[in-house]
């Protein structure tokens, strides 16, 4: 398969090393060498989610299992919650939440725009919410909500507070134990730049100490956390068997950020994504999130009636690119940008030459 420069909103571009792991041989998830590995990939998930005082969850999965975790983690049938509601996932924790017995309540926000603050604390000040469940950056309108704000309020309100931070971990600033969210889970393939198919959540002590006292309430097998918490505690304890070569190369991508360094990191994103909107609005292409709440991780843009199709097959096609459309109605009239994980200044400057040009080339016909 011909290799392309990745700008979808995930997955992302692997580097060598993380290659290099994905083609070690392939052993035993009860292999010694590999328990010892995936011990050691528990403690730097940790350290990525800045999560030092709460506990630690890693295991085979996607975003939505790590959303469905959170959420058989947190409600009973008929539980009141809340859910700030700025795009696609926003609507899949809706959703989840319906699967589960949740009285739900939604902040819908119109698309683009974010979810602030105050009219957080004026509906939990409404009726009494058992959780709040926000997105930092919802991928199928790149808004960035928030978060600390948010969080802020929820619990100023004595209410659990859950974060999808499926698009921004590794990417935008975020520190679980600063905000104090009760839990916040992550996918492996966007920000930190290792294959699909694992799934980290981070939960604060007190939420640990809550879920174990209902354990025999939570409606869920594969995606119980009390099943995985064994597994969390000896690495050589058997739940379920792990994606081997999939763990181990996202103890490779997970040591890149470490070296790296997450503050250096966030400032990478933020300059490569200033620059594609720089270069984007340039051509006079309109983006979709407002100023001011638009993410450093992936960046929606409108195109001309119909336009979408045809720019992002220039991409490929001409300059081996991987952009991605908009989801649902918006599907030929927005593309999405995915700009997280290794992409470079280089590449970020490459992708603003073949953009123009796509443009051009599409206003053309």
């Amino acid at each position: 398969m011909k290799e392309r420069l990745l700008m979808v909103p995930g997955p992302t571009n692997l580097s060598k090393s993380v290659r290099a792991a994905l083609a070690q041989p392939q052993v035993g998830h009860t292999d010694p060498e590999f328990v010892k590995n995936f011990a050691e990939t528990i403690q730097l998930a940790r350290k990525v989610l800045r999560n030092s005082k709460g506990y630690q969850f890693v295991f085979t999965g996607t975003g939505t299992v790590g959303m469905e975790a959170a959420v058989a983690a947190t409600v009973e049938p008929g539980d009141k919650v809340l859910v700030l509601n700025t795009g696609y996932f926003g609507q899949r924790m809706v959703d989840i939440n319906r699967v589960y017995g949740a009285d739900v309540e939604e902040i819908p926000a119109p698309f683009g725009q974010h979810v602030g603050p105050d009219a957080v604390r004026r509906r939990l000040a409404s009726a009494p919410f058992k959780a709040l469940y926000v997105t930092h950056v919802d991928t199928g309108t790149t808004v960035c909500n928030p978060v600390a704000e948010i969080v802020r309020e929820a619990k100023k309100a004595g209410v659990t507070a859950l974060v999808d931070g499926v698009c921004s971990f590794g990417g935008l600033e975020f520190d679980f134990d600063k905000i104090g969210a009760d839990v916040a889970f992550t996918g492996s393939q966007k920000a930190l730049a290792a294959p699909p198919g694992a799934v980290l959540i981070a939960v604060s002590a007190d939420f640990l100490s809550a879920l174990e006292k209902k354990k025999d309430r939570v409606r869920t097998y594969y995606a119980n956390l009390l099943r995985w918490k064994a597994v969390m505690d000896e690495p050589k304890n058997y739940f379920a068997t792990h994606a081997v070569q999939l763990m181990q190369a996202l103890n490779v991508a997970l040591k890149d950020v470490e070296a790296e360094g997450l503050a250096k990191r966030w400032r990478r994103h933020a300059k490569n994504a200033k620059t594609i909107r720089d270069g984007i609005e340039k051509t006079k292409s309109k983006l979709v999130a407002e100023a001011g709440y638009r993410a450093d991780t992936v960046t929606g843009l409108w195109t001309e009636p119909g336009a979408a199709p045809a720019i992002q097959k220039s991409l490929r096609d001409d300059h081996g690119i991987d952009v991605a459309r908009g989801l649902g109605e918006n599907n030929t009239k927005m593309l999405r940008v995915g700009h997280f994980g290794n992409l470079t200044d280089k590449q970020a400057r490459y992708f603003v030459d073949s953009f123009a040009d796509a443009v051009a080339s599409s206003r053309q016909t």
